[in-house]
C-alpha cells in the first residue's frame, strides 16, 4: 500500500514537472503555478532528482522574468541536488544555467572561461546519457558564440554558432534551432549586416511560433526592429516596437530592451529628446536588474541623445559610464563606440589624441574600430604632413574593409584638412560627394555625429566650408543646402507612418508578422534616392536661421540676394534663453505676470535680431517669414519682428509700418462680405469657451458655416472646406513628441492626426487655416523643421496657418480671435489682422505670454 502511494506521488510529481517544463516556453505564470504545486509534493531530504529538475526549471523561469538573483539561486540549488543524487552530467547542465545568467548580466569574459571549463569536464567524464551530453555541448557552444560576439571575436562566434546549430538539427530540436538563429541575428545586427540579419531573425520567429514558443517569438521582435531601423526604416521599427509592448511584458527585461531599441530608432529620425527619455528608462530598468552589458548599451544611447541635445556634460558622464561598464564585462563593441564618441566630443585635440592613441594600441579592438580611430586621429593631428600620412594609411584600410561608413568619415577628415589648408573649393567637392552617400549607409545612430548622424554632420560641415569660401555662388549654395535639409527632414517620418495609430494597442502575433512583412518589403525594395534638388533663391524678404554647433547662421534674403551672417555662440546662448522663456511661460500661467516685459525674449531679440539690424531695419512691415531651426522653433518671431510691437523700435532706422504690398492684399480679403468661413468647434466641460469662440465668428462674418460637437467631423472638414476661404478649428489638441506626425486635433468623431492631414484627403490649397488648439504650432526642438499640425496643414496646401506655440488662457484666446476676425471683416489680410489682434490683447494683457503665442505660418516659414 505504501509503495502504491509513493508511486502515485512520484507519478504526479513527474507529471507536474514535465508540464511546467513545457509551459516555460509559452506561459510563465502557468509554469510558476505548477512548480509551486510540485514543490509541495517533493521530498526535500530524499528526492534529489526531482528537486534537481524542479529547481533547474525554476532557475530558467526566474531568468526569463529578469530575476537574475533568483535564477542564480535556482540553478545552484539544482546543481546541489544533482550532485547529491550522483548525477554529474545534470549538475554540469545546472552550471550552464548559471553561465546563461552570467551571459544575461553581460559578464562575457567570465562566461568564456567558465563554459570552457565545463566543456572540459564533460569531455573528460564518462557520459552515460549521450543525448544529454550532446545537449550540453549545444548549450555551451551557443553561449560561447554569444560571448565571443560581444567581445568582438566574430570568427570564433560564427564557429561556435555553427557547431551549436548543427547539434540542434541532429537532435531535431526546432526550439534550439530558432534560439540559435535569434542569437546569430543579433550578432549580425551589431555587425551591420542588417539585411541578412532580418532574414535570419524572421526565420527564427517563424520557427519559434511553429513550435509554440511564443515568448521566444516575441523576443525576436526587438532585434528585427533594430535591423529594420539600421536598414533605413526607423519609423517602421518604431511602429513595431510601440505595438509589440504587450507581447514583451512577460519577458524579463523585454520592455527595457524594447525601450532601448526604440530610443535608437528615434535617434535615427532625429527625435533626440524622446530618445533620451526612453534610453534613460531602459538604463534604469537594466541597472535595477543587474544587467551590466545592457546597461552600458543604454548609457551609450543616452549619451548620443544628450550630445544631440547639446548637453555635453551629461553626454560625457554617460559615455564614461558606458565605457567602464562595457570594459568590465568585456563588451568591446560598446566599449570602443564609447571611446570613439568620447574622442569625437573632446574639446581639446590633445585629449582626443590621447583617447585615440590608447584605442589604436588596444589589441582587443576590432579592425573597424582601429580604422575609425586612425581616421579621427588624422583629424586631430596638428602636423599637416603627419595628418596626410595617416589619411593615406587609413585610406588603404578603408579600401580593404569596404564599409561606406568608413569612406564617409574619411572624406569628412580629408575635407577638414583641406579646409584648414585654405582649399575650400576642394573641401566642398569632398563633402558634396559625402552628402550623396546616404543610400549606402547602414543607419546606426549611435556612431553618428552631433545631431543627425554622420550624414547630417557632413552636411553641416559642407555648409560651414561654403560660408568660409564666401563667394556669391558659395553663399547661395549654403542657403540652398540649409533650406533643402529642412525641406527633406520630414521624409523619413512620413514615408512609413501610414497605418500607425497614435496609441499603443495590443495586437496578435499575426498582426505583428504583418507589420514585419510590410516593413521588410519596404526595406528590401528601397531604391537609392537622388539628393533633393537645391531650391531657387526667392525674391524675399525672408529670414532663415540655422543652428550649427555653438553658432547660429542667419540668411537674410532680399531682392533675390542672399546675405549671410554668423552669430558666434548664439546657438548655445539661445538654447538657454528658450528654456528660460518656457519656464517663464509656465510661471506666468500658474501665478500670473509680475511685469509687462520678458527678460528672456528681450535677450533673444538681442541675440537673433539686433545683429541683423542693418539688413532688416528698412524692410518696412512685418511680413518677413522666418524659417527657424531646432530649439529656435519655439521662438515667437512674428511678435519679435512685429513693427507695432515693443521690440521693433530698437532697430536703427526702423520706420512706421508700411502699407501691405499688392500680393498680401490680393485674394478674398479685400471683399470681406463675401468671405466664406468653415468653423469646426468641439467644446466640452474643460473648454466651454470654444462654443463662445464659434458664436463670435458667426456673428462677425455672416457667411460662416458653423459645425459644433458631433457635427465637427474629419469628413465634414474634408468635404466642406472646398467651398471655404478660411477654415477655423477650435478643439483640444495634443503634440506628440515621439513622432510629431501623430500630433492631433480632437474632432467630433475622434482624433485627427497630422499624418492623416497629409494623406491626400484634405485639399487645403489656397486656404487659410486657423488652429485654435493647444500645441497646434509646437514642434520638437531637435528636428530640422517644425513638423506638427501647422506644418501638416501647409503640406496639405494651406496658404497660411494661424497656430500657437504654447497653451494660452481660453478667455484670452477668445479675445485674440475676436480681434483677429474683426480685422478680417474690416478687410485686413490674415498676417496683418493677427498682428493687430496681438497688439490689442497686449494693451490689456501686456506680458508676451498672453499675446505672442500665435504665429502666422506660411510655406516660407
Amino acid at each position: 500500500m505504501v509503495v502504491e502511494v509513493v508511486d502515485a506521488r512520484e507519478h504526479a510529481l513527474t507529471r507536474l514537472i514535465d508540464e511546467a517544463e513545457a509551459l516555460r516556453r509559452s506561459d510563465l505564470a502557468g509554469c510558476a503555478a505548477l512548480l509551486d504545486e510540485a514543490a509541495a509534493l517533493a521530498d526535500r531530504e530524499h528526492d534529489h532528482e526531482h528537486r534537481g529538475r524542479l529547481e533547474g526549471i525554476r532557475g530558467g523561469l526566474c531568468l526569463d522574468r529578469g530575476d537574475l538573483l533568483g535564477a542564480i539561486t535556482g540553478y545552484q540549488l539544482s546543481r546541489m541536488a544533482w550532485l547529491a543524487a550522483g548525477r554529474s552530467l545534470e549538475a554540469r547542465e545546472a552550471m550552464l544555467g548559471r553561465t546563461d545568467v552570467m551571459l544575461a548580466a553581460g559578464e562575457y569574459a567570465d562566461v568564456i572561461l567558465v563554459v570552457q571549463r565545463i566543456l572540459t569536464g564533460i569531455e573528460q567524464g564518462s557520459a552515460v546519457d549521450e543525448e544529454l551530453a550532446t545537449r550540453l555541448h549545444l548549450t555551451a557552444h551557443q553561449q560561447l558564440g554569444s560571448a565571443h560576439a560581444a567581445t568582438g571575436d566574430l570568427a570564433s562566434a560564427v564557429r561556435h554558432f555553427d557547431l551549436s546549430d548543427d547539434l540542434a538539427r541532429r537532435l531535431g530540436d526546432r526550439y534550439e534551432v530558432a534560439r540559435i538563429a535569434l542569437r546569430r541575428g543579433q550578432v549580425l545586427v551589431a555587425d551591420g549586416l542588417v539585411h541578412r540579419a532580418i532574414e535570419l531573425l524572421c526565420d527564427a520567429r517563424r520557427e519559434a511560433l511553429a513550435v509554440g514558443a511564443t515568448r521566444l517569438a516575441a523576443a525576436a521582435v526587438v532585434p528585427i526592429a533594430e535591423a529594420l531601423a539600421a536598414a533605413g526604416s526607423p519609423v517602421s521599427a518604431m511602429v513595431l516596437l510601440e505595438r509589440v509592448g504587450p507581447e514583451l511584458t512577460e519577458l524579463g527585461g523585454g520592455l527595457a530592451e524594447r525601450d532601448r531599441a526604440l530610443a535608437e530608432a528615434q535617434l535615427g529620425v532625429g527625435l533626440a529628446e524622446e530618445a533620451y527619455e526612453r534610453g534613460r528608462a531602459a538604463r534604469d530598468a537594466f541597472w535595477a536588474s543587474g544587467r551590466i552589458a545592457a546597461c552600458a548599451r543604454a548609457e551609450l544611447v543616452c549619451a548620443v541623445a544628450a550630445q544631440r541635445l547639446g548637453r555635453t556634460d551629461l553626454a560625457r558622464h554617460a559615455l564614461t559610464a558606458a565605457e567602464q561598464l562595457a570594459t568590465e564585462c568585456g563588451d568591446v563593441v560598446v566599449r570602443d563606440e564609447a571611446r570613439i564618441l568620447l574622442a569625437r566630443g573632446a574639446e581639446q585635440r590633445d585629449a582626443a589624441q590621447l583617447i585615440l592613441g590608447r584605442l589604436l594600441q588596444d589589441d582587443t579592438a576590432t579592425d573597424t574600430t582601429r580604422v575609425r580611430a586612425a581616421i579621427l586621429l588624422a583629424r586631430a593631428t596638428r602636423d599637416p604632413d603627419d595628418a596626410e600620412a595617416r589619411i593615406a594609411a587609413a585610406s588603404a584600410e578603408v579600401d580593404r574593409l569596404g564599409q561606406p561608413e568608413l569612406r564617409l568619415e574619411l572624406r569628412m577628415v580629408r575635407a577638414r584638412r583641406l579646409q584648414e589648408a585654405g582649399c575650400t573649393k576642394q573641401a566642398a567637392e569632398e563633402l558634396r560627394a559625402a552628402c550623396e552617400m546616404g543610400h549606402l549607409l547602414v543607419q546606426r545612430p549611435r556612431i553618428g555625429g552631433r545631431h543627425g548622424g554622420l550624414l547630417a554632420e557632413a552636411s553641416d560641415q559642407l555648409i560651414d566650408v561654403l560660408l568660409e569660401d564666401g563667394g556669391h555662388g558659395a553663399l547661395i549654395e549654403a542657403w540652398q543646402r540649409v533650406s533643402s535639409a529642412k525641406a527633406s527632414a520630414f521624409a523619413t517620418l512620413r514615408g512609413h507612418a501610414l497605418g500607425w495609430q497614435v496609441d499603443e494597442a495590443a495586437v496578435s502575433a499575426a498582426d505583428v508578422d504583418s507589420l514585419i512583412d510590410s516593413a521588410r518589403r519596404r526595406a528590401g525594395t528601397a531604391r537609392p534616392t537622388a539628393p533633393p534638388d537645391l531650391p531657387p533663391v526667392p525674391e524675399g524678404p525672408a529670414l532663415e536661421l540655422y543652428v550649427s554647433g555653438a553658432d547660429v547662421i542667419a540668411f537674410v534674403i532680399r531682392e533675390g540676394q542672399v546675405h549671410v551672417r554668423r552669430l558666434p555662440g548664439a546657438g548655445r546662448e539661445t538654447a538657454r534663453l528658450v528654456a528660460a522663456w518656457q519656464q517663464e511661460c509656465h510661471l506666468v500661467s500658474v501665478v500670473g505676470a509680475t511685469s509687462a516685459t520678458s527678460p528672456s525674449l528681450d535677450a533673444l531679440y538681442g541675440q537673433l535680431v539686433l545683429p541683423l539690424q542693418d539688413l532688416l531695419a528698412d524692410v518696412g512691415h512685418d511680413a518677413v517669414p522666418v524659417a527657424a531651426h531646432r530649439h529656435l522653433l519655439g521662438v515667437p518671431f512674428d511678435a519679435l519682428l512685429d513693427v507695432g510691437g515693443p521690440w521693433h523700435r530698437q532697430l536703427t532706422g526702423a520706420g512706421d509700418p508700411c502699407p501691405l504690398d499688392e500680393a498680401d492684399a490680393a485674394g478674398p480679403w479685400s471683399h470681406p462680405e463675401a468671405l466664406r468661413v468653415l468653423v469646426l468647434a468641439v467644446p466640452d466641460d474643460q473648454a466651454p469657451a470654444i462654443a463662445t469662440e464659434a458664436a463670435m465668428i458667426a456673428a462677425t462674418l455672416v457667411r460662416s458655416e458653423i459645425r459644433v460637437g458631433a457635427a465637427a467631423t474629419a469628413l465634414a472638414l474634408a468635404r466642406r472646406m472646398r467651398s471655404a476661404d478660411v477654415v477655423h478649428v477650435a478643439a483640444h489638441g495634443r503634440f506628440h513628441a515621439g513622432n510629431p506626425l501623430f500630433s492631433a486635433l480632437r474632432l467630433g468623431d475622434g482624433w485627427l492626426t497630422a499624418a492623416e492631414l497629409v494623406d491626400g484627403r484634405f485639399d487645403m490649397r489656397g486656404r487659410v487655416v486657423v488652429l485654435s488648439a493647444c500645441g497646434s504650432g509646437r514642434a520638437a526642438d531637435d528636428l530640422q523643421r517644425p513638423i506638427g499640425l501647422a506644418w501638416a496643414c501647409l503640406s496639405a496646401g494651406a496658404a497660411g496657418v494661424v497656430a500657437s506655440l504654447w497653451p494660452v488662457d481660453d478667455a484670452v484666446t477668445v479675445t485674440l480671435m475676436a480681434r483677429f476676425y474683426e480685422r478680417i471683416a474690416a478687410g485686413d489680410a490674415p498676417r496683418t489682422a493677427l498682428g493687430a489682434a496681438r497688439r490689442a490683447v497686449a494693451r490689456t494683457h501686456p506680458h508676451p505670454y498672453h499675446w505672442a503665442a500665435f504665429r502666422y505660418f506660411t510655406p516660407g516659414s
